[in-house]
């Protein structure tokens, strides 16, 4: 029941924003605008801090005379004991009842242990999330002041050592390895027992009654001070009502504290159904963390269902960081009801030129006319664009990353088919591309999916791989014009150098030598670190120090470092004047 509520929620939510003609919408949460509320939008939060500033949340910050046990069991804690229902002979329910009288805040109730023989009566509490903690303390009623712990040991976990182990055992019993004792009596004559220690993370509380005399415990407080480590929003299940694109992220934070001390993760996904738990199959992964406000969303579309997590993190007890609003761009209807696509061939040699066919399968399309894709390196030649095997009138536009086509906008169910030459320069590349409707005003882009659109080929993916075995990390080193006349004319002054690194899946250090004949460095171009791609630096003939080089021929040479070592290319370039 609890689930079908918080969808009838976010539906309501999205319903406010919903516009009747195709448009980008942005959908906003918190802030202090029109959109939904951070409460109203959230399915669990719990030890988010929606109340220190209107419209904004952070994680819970505790101060020093907040009680942390009065909320232990809304946000998910728990106050159990894996042995006092058979040493009181309880029914679980009354137990459940008496352990949580310890933390409502009555003073009129209490978990008792009387006239039993109670030595070892174990209580675990487990406070929902790591809270800054230097003082627990526990009492009796005050009509049963005498009624006090005669012996005890007191412990706690931190909810990082151990913390698999330990969680999984709250109801059990604890191991004391993954427990530090913070304090003991055997012999103890006070009724509030009062323990303070540096502050420090606590999670868990292990207290254990060593005395065979009466006791019971009114209420167990903690306090500390901080922000708690760790903290959880998850989004209500937004229902766009039909499938919808997705546009960009954005987000508005403030840091407190050290900046480099708090993080914010924030991801996201999206599915065709209205309950991701339930119907795991039916909704994507979530996404890699989003790194910059503004960053397209990356989750499948189009999808008729979306939703939103951020993870707080901080290595400091005064260091958070605080979310004023989130938007999230959405168009509706999608340009097409499913886009898919496929490569061939897909396996080709690196850095050679190769002539690619791309094929897109588009079904039930409310219109498209313009279709890119990215490459890893220059498109050389767009050699055709058919649409259900017929060849059509296009513009195009050919970058050093990629391609755009135009044509006559497109409607119903297509097949397309766009030829061209380009460079592979890794292991696997995957040829991303989209489909937009440049006639819808602010319609976004249909990214196309892998899968079966061509059936005479058989690879039903958008990926190219290439050959690992006896291939170079640096390839194609050369200098355009290979002589040129740096002497200030205006006129062949400047010679470009140009490589390809092959294979990087990652960042690597790079570095651009120019040596004389004698292998002398006479400069060194600065290049910043890089991973597979083809790359370009314009020279102009000068030394480290900004003089001329005298006329003669010079060696090119690029380095890359990787983990199995370096690997060095070279060419040649003359300088005359």
């Amino acid at each position: 029941m609890q689930t079908m509520n918080r969808q009838r929620n976010a539906l309501a939510l999205v319903g406010l924003l919903a516009v009747a003609a195709p448009a980008t919408e942005n959908i906003v949460v918190g802030g202090n605008g029109s959109g939904a509320t951070w409460q109203e939008a959230a399915a669990a939060a719990p030890v988010i801090d929606f109340n220190t500033r209107a419209g904004w949340i952070q994680p819970r910050s505790v101060e020093e005379n907040t009680n942390i046990a009065t909320g232990i069991l809304e946000r998910g804690g728990r106050v159990t004991s894996p042995n006092a229902q058979a040493v009181l002979r309880l029914t679980s329910n009354v137990l459940k009842e008496r352990l949580h009288s310890m933390v409502d805040g009555d003073p009129n109730t209490a978990f008792e242990a009387k006239d039993v023989a109670a030595t070892g009566i174990l209580l675990v509490v487990d406070l929902g999330a790591r809270f800054g903690v230097n003082h627990i303390r526990f009492f009796p009623r005050q009509a049963f002041k005498s009624d006090f712990m005669k012996g005890y040991v007191l412990s706690i976990n931190d909810g990082a050592f151990g913390a698999d182990i330990i969680a999984a055992s709250v109801d059990k019993l604890p191991d004391k390895t993954l427990v530090t004792v913070m304090a003991q009596d055997g012999s103890n004559s006070r009724d509030t027992i009062d323990v303070r220690f540096p502050l420090q993370y606590v999670r868990y509380l292990r207290l254990e009654s060593t005395q065979r005399f009466n006791w019971e415990i009114d209420e167990l407080e903690i306090f500390g001070s901080g922000f708690v480590p760790e903290a959880d929003y998850l989004s209500e299940v937004f229902d766009m009502e039909q499938d919808a694109l997705w546009g960009r992220l954005q987000w508005a934070t403030e840091q407190v504290g050290l900046p480099q001390r708090s993080r914010l993760i924030l991801r996201t996904r999206s599915g065709s159904s209205p309950a991701p738990d339930d119907e795991p199959d039916t909704w994507s992964p979530w996404s890699t963390p989003y790194r910059n406000s503004g960053d397209p969303i990356l989750s499948p579309a189009p999808r008729r269902y979306f939703q939103f997590s951020m993870a707080f993190e901080s290595d400091g007890l005064e260091d958070g960081i605080a979310v004023d609003s989130l938007a999230f761009e959405v168009f509706r209807p999608a340009l097409a009801q499913a886009i898919v696509g496929e490569i061939w061939p897909q396996e080709v040699p690196v850095g050679v030129d190769t002539s690619f066919v791309y094929t897109i399968e588009v079904t039930d399309a409310e219109g498209f006319d313009r279709l890119e894709i990215d490459t890893p390196a220059p498109v050389r030649a767009l050699r055709e664009l058919r649409v259900d095997d017929q060849e059509i009138e296009f513009s195009e536009e050919l970058g050093a990353k990629g391609l755009g086509v135009s044509f006559a906008r497109q409607t119903g169910n297509r097949a397309l088919q766009v030829v061209f030459d380009t460079a592979v320069l890794r292991y696997e590349t995957v040829f991303t591309g989209r489909l937009l409707d440049t006639t819808r005003e602010g319609a976004l882009p249909q990214v196309i999916e892998s899968g079966n659109a061509a059936p005479r080929f058989a690879g039903d993916d958008l990926s190219v791989r290439v050959p690992l075995q006896g291939q170079r990390l640096v390839y194609r080193v050369s200098a355009t014009p290979t002589v040129f006349t740096p002497n200030g004319d205006g006129i062949n002054d400047y010679t470009t150098i140009t490589y390809d690194l092959l294979y990087l899946t990652g960042q690597a250090p790079v570095a651009l030598r120019i040596y004389d004949l004698a292998h002398n460095q006479v400069a060194e171009l600065p290049v910043a670190g890089s991973g597979s791609g083809r790359f370009q630096r314009p020279w102009d003939g000068r030394d480290a120090q900004g003089e001329l080089l005298l006329p003669g021929v010079y060696i090119l040479q690029v380095e890359v470092e990787t983990d199995n070592g370096i690997e060095r290319s070279s060419s040649v370039v003359t300088i005359v004047y």
